[in-house]
């Protein structure tokens, strides 16, 4: 337990009582945690609630040649990395180090494209970098691609963003809803934009509707509510707050970082998800994943509306409390959490 506090704490530190250096030196230390965080993640041992899952569902790559028509799903990229890594890299290993790599560049390219990067560090680290990246795998490195193109998108280049998401695709299809989102950058809604919109609505449906994973999803998730996800109601609370705040303060966000209209349907669409997670806790948990980024967006950039220095300190101080007491809940009394407890890496056995 005690790797994930600290895990926690050291972005926490940073962001409450940041040190003086030069810039140089910030960048550094900022890729430096970046660096311990993928290790942690990608050669954690025996940790995450899919661990053996992952490793009875995908172990028939070893010692064959490579086949897509033997593929237990249409996420290509992970099986194709999967069975490159079980025949020449270290396995299991292997694949989660690269998986990874390729979610925490996205998460820290995205932290560090916000005002308070250690902060947004800091609220990814219960929920997306210690449940996300160590328990839902191939869906970790699509919001990691999901995350690099965001960055993208808010500097105007939508193609990398479209690029980014299919990449994402490749590794967990469900990505593939976030596609319409890059319309809605900087572009209000009108004809030609809503009918395109619907166009890719209608096929990225209908492309979800051919993989099995899907249709899987759909039933164990909405049909038969197999799987339950007790803390995805405070987790989809926590994007819900962040939406309100923006929403309340949308004038005041616009003026001060640009306008941007992405946000607003990001919070809609978090304020949505929140009902649905009362009924369907696993799937509005699986779909909020990709909204945690308004999370960051707000929680980072709102401290810079405040003018008072120690109103911000609370701000900053606040947000931090309610995020170390949501992992301690988690860490103490979540139904799961024993699948991540204790922490294991192969460095130490």
């Amino acid at each position: 337990m005690i790797v994930y506090w600290i895990m926690f704490l050291i972005p926490a530190v940073f962001a409450i009582h940041p040190i003086v250096v030069n810039q140089k030196l910030r960048v550094i230390s900022f890729w430096l945690v970046g660096l311990i965080f993928l290790i942690l993640i990608g050669l954690r041992h025996d940790v995450g609630g899919d661990w053996w899952r992952y490793i009875e569902l995908f172990s028939f790559h070893k010692g064959i040649d490579l086949d897509f028509k033997k593929f237990n799903s249409s996420d290509y990229g992970y099986e194709t990395l999967h069975w490159f890594s079980l025949n020449y890299f270290y396995g299991i290993y292997g694949t989660n180090l690269i998986v990874a790599f390729f979610f925490i560049a996205g998460l820290l390219r995205f932290c560090r494209a916000m005002p308070m990067p250690w902060l947004s560090l800091a609220i990814s680290v219960q929920f997306l970098v210690i449940v996300v990246s160590m328990g839902y795998t191939r869906q970790s490195a699509a919001i990691g691609f999901f995350m690099w193109g965001l960055v993208d998108l808010m500097n105007g280049k939508k193609t990398h963003f479209y690029m980014f998401t299919i990449l994402g695709a490749l590794f967990h299809s469900t990505v593939l809803g976030m596609l319409p989102f890059g319309l809605l950058y900087n572009k209000k809604l009108d004809f030609k934009t809503i009918a395109i919109i619907l166009i890719m609505v209608v096929t990225v449906v209908y492309l979800l509707l051919l993989g099995t994973q899907i249709a899987s999803m759909y039933y164990y998730y909405i049909t038969i509510r197999f799987h339950h996800s007790d803390g995805a109601v405070i987790r989809v609370f926590m994007s819900f707050i962040a939406s309100i705040i923006y929403l309340m303060y949308r004038k005041r966000f616009d003026q001060y970082y640009g306008s941007s209209t992405l946000w607003f349907y990001f919070s809609v669409a978090s304020i949505i998800i929140l009902p649905v997670a009362f009924y369907y806790s696993t799937f509005a948990d699986r779909i909020a994943i990709y909204f945690i980024p308004i999370q960051l967006v707000v929680f980072s950039r709102f401290p810079a509306l405040l003018k008072c220095k120690l109103d911000r300190t609370i701000f900053v101080a606040s947000i931090l409390v309610v995020y170390f007491f949501a992992m301690l809940i988690w860490l103490n009394f979540g139904n799961f959490s024993g699948y991540w407890l204790p922490y294991q890496s192969i460095l130490t056995m």
